[in-house]
């Protein structure tokens, strides 16, 4: 296991990025040097025979996504192709060590651990960051979403501008967290890829959430059961926080993963019963909230529209804001506009195939004597990709590392099983491609076009 240490690494520098706000951390380039220690302690353990090199299922559509988007991304993004080619890069990184690097239960255990610890680790930091009073942040024009405080209480930015203000500055009246961090309109978030509430909202609800109870789930002990449900409330406060409607019902779904395979079809209904209590949190609501339902329908039909344009090759990754004044806030609009109508399909193939395997795992290994905690584990990742799955639907997250990174816990967790059970084996049948296609096909001309028309969009 001599990748691990690599790998969580990653996790805790993507995720939680103390290289921002650690002076000492600035001065090596310890991204790449854990994606090296990631690699190469993969190689090792090949070496040493303690992992199999034979690759998961779903690297093949990983590679063909990745490759398209390379492809799309030369044809259409111009100056941008090198740095779009090191994102692919990182990317690919990034799930295939994860995926193929963790291959036991206890290497698995070690990955999940760490996604769980950073997810609650950016709760609690967006918690004091919501618990503060507002003050004036000055802004920092060449990395938006980024400032500092200079200690003056506010009610309103205009407060800032007055006494004692800098001259030429731009100042925001929020409330200052560690790290740097500030809230956006009150509402918590995180820095780098975290800096949307929402985003940051379905991040700790899918990897400190899930794992929680995943943990609890398997080892049932009163002390982890505590810990977990300490956990969860941490969660959900930040959640609320967040003032996120969609985290909100991410974490509802999480739980009603559980409840639906608990108590089959009655599940749904116990699963609804239990979101209202989840809903009366709230969320964003009134002019704000319906000018934010406007705009992303607005960014949906131009996305719509770049899709019409170039249907095969989009308009290249990363293009999206190139043509609108904003991203497409939906994941599937987004690798529609972005990659094209191939792009499409196969970002649905990686989807599909991850959460098919999860609820064949969790049904075949149901008789198989020692694989409880492959289940657990399987109901943790089925519980945080539904989650997932409705959230993107609002976000775009198509080259998001929250993304990435789940998808190489979907990988990994086969590994995990075929370690065990060499045999076990899930993949997309010619039927599931040809429906995938119908499907992608159906959204694209159909369904989009005329949910947007009828929202006057």
């Amino acid at each position: 296991m001599f990748g691990i240490f690599g790998i969580c690494g990653l996790l805790v520098f993507i995720l939680a990025r103390p290289q921002e706000y650690v002076e000492v951390l600035q001065r090596l380039p310890m991204l790449y040097l854990f994606c090296a220690g990631a690699v190469g302690g993969f190689v090792l353990d090949v070496k040493l025979r303690r992992n199999d090199p034979q690759p998961v299922p779903i690297l093949r559509w990983v590679v063909a996504f990745l490759l398209w988007a390379t492809i799309c991304s030369a044809v259409k993004a111009g100056p941008a192709f090198q740095p779009n080619l090191i994102e692919v890069g990182i990317l690919f990184i990034l799930f295939a060590t994860i995926s193929h690097g963790a291959q036991t239960l206890h290497a698995f255990r070690i990955v999940a651990a760490t996604v769980m610890v950073v997810g609650l680790f950016l709760a609690v930091v967006c918690i004091h960051q919501g618990l503060q009073d507002r003050s004036c942040i000055v802004t920092d024009p060449e990395h938006p979403g980024e400032g500092t405080p200079d200690g003056r209480p506010c009610e309103m930015a205009s407060n800032c501008y007055e006494t004692d203000a800098e001259p030429g500055a731009e100042y925001r009246c929020e409330k200052a967290g560690m790290f740097g961090t500030y809230s956006i309109d009150d509402r918590v978030r995180y820095r780098g890829e975290l800096h949307d509430p929402n985003e940051l909202g379905m991040t700790v609800c899918i990897s400190a959430f899930a794992m929680l109870i995943a943990f609890a789930n398997q080892r049932r002990r009163p002390l982890t059961i505590v810990a977990a449900v300490v956990g969860s409330l941490v969660v959900l406060y930040c959640v609320k926080l967040t003032q996120s409607r969609g985290a909100i019902l991410v974490f509802a779904l999480v739980v009603s993963v559980y409840a639906i395979r608990r108590f089959g079809i009655g599940g749904v209904i116990a699963a609804g019963m239990a979101a209202l209590p989840l809903v009366a949190l709230g969320g964003r609501s009134g002019e704000a909230a319906d000018m934010s339902t406007r705009l992303r329908y607005e960014a949906w039909y131009a996305g719509l529209q770049m899709f019409k344009q170039s249907p095969v090759f989009g308009v290249g990754q990363r293009q999206f804001s190139e043509h609108h004044y904003m991203t497409a806030h939906n994941s599937y609009v987004l690798a529609l506009a972005e990659l094209g109508f191939i792009g499409l399909v196969l970002f649905i193939c990686l989807l599909y195939l991850t959460v098919k395997t999860l609820v064949l795992g969790v049904i075949q290994l149901e008789h198989v004597p020692g694989a409880r905690p492959a289940q657990v584990w399987a109901m943790a990742l089925l519980s945080s990709f539904a989650g997932m799955l409705f959230a993107i639907n609002t976000l775009s997250f198509s080259y998001h590392t929250v993304l990435w990174i789940f998808l190489g816990l979907g990988g990994a967790w086969v590994s995990m099983v075929r370690h065990h059970k060499p045999d076990f084996d899930v993949r997309i049948t010619s039927r599931d491609l040809a429906a995938i296609v119908a499907g992608c096909a159906a959204f694209a001309f159909v369904v989009l076009p005329l949910f947007l028309r009828f929202k006057g969009a």
